[in-house]
C-alpha cells in the first residue's frame, strides 16, 4: 500500500514552501498591500495546507522533493498526473479531486503570474470525474422520517443494560447522523464542533455557534439544536463519550477511542456508513443539507425561502430550486384540487 494521501507536517516544509504560505496572509493597509489569501477563512486555511503538505509529503516519498526549487518549479503536468493516480489507489474520488483542487488554489496564489491555465483543466477533469463516481440517491429520503428512525435507534441504544464499546461508537455514530438531519451544516464545522465553543448553551436551548472565519461563506451561522436531540446530546457528553475514551484530553465533540479528535476524514466515512446501516443507503454529509432543503420545499413556498439562513449560503441562486419546487408542488396541487372539484360537480 502507499502512503500517497500522507501530508509533509508543516514544520519539515523546505523554507521556500513556508515562506511562500506565510506571504499568502501577511496582512497589510491599502498602501503595502495584502497576501492574495489574507481573505481566506481559518477552515479553509487549515484544509489548503493539508492539501498543499500531501502534495509535499507525495514529493518527498518519491524523491522528487527538491529544497532549492520554487513551488511552481517543482509541479509539470506530468508530476500532477502522477499524484492523482497515487491518490486514486487509497482514497475516495472526490477526495482526489479536492486534493488537487486544493493545490490548484495554492499555487495560483503562491506565483498568480505563472499560466496554470493546464493544472485548472485538470481539475475541471477531476471533478467532473469524482461526481459520475460519486453518483447521489435518485431520490432522497424524507427528512421527517430519517430523523424519526436515527431517534428510535437512540432511544434503542441507551436501553441497552451494558453499553459496549461497539454500542458506544454506533451512539455517537448515530447521534451525529441525527444532527445533521436536523441541523444540516458543512462537514467542516461537523467536525470542528467544540463542547462550550461551537455547542453551547443558552438558558434552555443548545445552540450550534460558528463565528464568520469558521464558515465557508464567512457568515456567522447559529443553529438550534431540536429538544428531541437535548437528552441523546446529553447521554453522549456525559456518559458515552467518557467511555469512549477515559479521560479525553481535548474538548472536541467527537472523539475517537485513542481520545483524538475525529479526523474529518474518517467522519465522512462514518456518516456513509452508519446512514447505509441506519437507512439502507449510504449519505454523505452534504447530501443532509439536500435533504433538508427538498424537506423544505416540500412543505411550502415560504418553508421554502427559510433554506438559505438555514444552510448558510450566501446567493440566492443556491436555494433559488427549491423555491421553483416548492412554488410548482403548490401550484399543481391547487389545479388538481380545482380539477376534482370540478368533476365532483359533474362540470366536465
Amino acid at each position: 500500500m502507499t502512503r500517497a494521501r500522507n501530508s509533509l507536517p508543516y514544520a519539515d516544509w523546505p523554507d521556500t514552501d513556508r515562506a511562500a504560505w506565510e506571504d499568502l496572509f501577511v496582512e497589510g493597509d491599502l498602501l503595502d498591500g495584502q497576501g492574495p489569501a489574507v481573505h481566506w477563512s481559518v477552515a479553509t486555511r487549515k484544509t489548503n495546507r493539508m492539501h498543499y503538505g500531501r502534495w509535499l509529503g507525495w514529493l518527498e516519498r518519491t524523491n522528487q522533493l527538491d529544497p532549492s526549487a520554487t513551488p511552481a518549479e517543482r509541479i509539470s503536468p506530468e508530476r500532477a498526473k502522477a499524484f492523482a493516480r497515487d491518490l486514486m489507489s487509497e482514497v475516495s474520488a472526490r477526495t482526489v479531486a479536492s486534493s488537487v483542487i486544493g493545490l490548484k488554489c495554492v499555487l495560483r496564489r503562491m506565483d498568480p503570474d505563472h499560466d496554470w491555465q493546464w493544472l485548472k483543466d485538470l481539475t475541471n477533469r477531476l471533478d467532473v470525474w469524482a461526481d459520475e463516481r460519486t453518483p447521489e440517491p435518485a431520490v432522497y429520503p424524507s427528512a421527517g422520517e430519517l430523523f424519526r428512525l436515527a431517534v428510535l435507534e437512540l432511544g434503542r441504544l441507551t436501553s441497552q443494560v451494558e453499553a459496549t464499546r461497539r454500542g458506544n461508537i454506533h451512539y455517537r455514530d448515530t447521534l451525529i447522523v441525527a444532527l445533521l438531519i436536523a441541523c444540516p451544516i458543512r462537514a467542516r464545522n461537523l467536525h470542528m464542533i467544540r463542547l462550550g465553543t461551537h455547542l453551547v448553551y443558552a438558558g434552555t436551548d443548545r445552540v450550534l455557534s460558528f463565528e464568520p472565519e469558521e464558515t465557508k461563506t464567512r457568515q456567522a451561522l447559529k443553529l438550534l439544536v431540536p429538544e428531541t436531540l437535548h437528552e441523546p446530546l446529553e447521554h453522549y457528553i456525559h456518559r458515552v463519550r467518557p467511555h469512549i475514551r477515559h479521560e479525553p484530553s481535548a474538548d472536541y465533540l467527537w472523539l475517537t477511542t485513542t481520545g483524538n479528535q475525529l479526523s474529518r476524514h474518517s467522519l465522512y466515512l462514518r456518516v456513509q456508513k452508519r446512514s447505509e446501516q441506519l437507512f439502507g443507503v449510504p449519505l454523505t454529509p452534504h447530501c443532509f443539507r439536500k435533504i433538508a432543503a427538498t424537506f423544505l420545499s416540500e412543505s411550502s413556498v415560504s418553508d421554502a425561502l427559510h433554506a438559505r439562513p438555514l444552510l448558510g449560503h450566501s446567493q440566492t441562486t443556491t436555494t433559488e430550486r427549491h423555491y421553483i419546487r416548492a412554488s410548482q408542488l403548490e401550484a399543481s396541487g391547487k389545479i388538481g384540487r380545482l380539477l376534482q372539484g370540478i368533476s365532483r360537480d359533474g362540470r366536465t
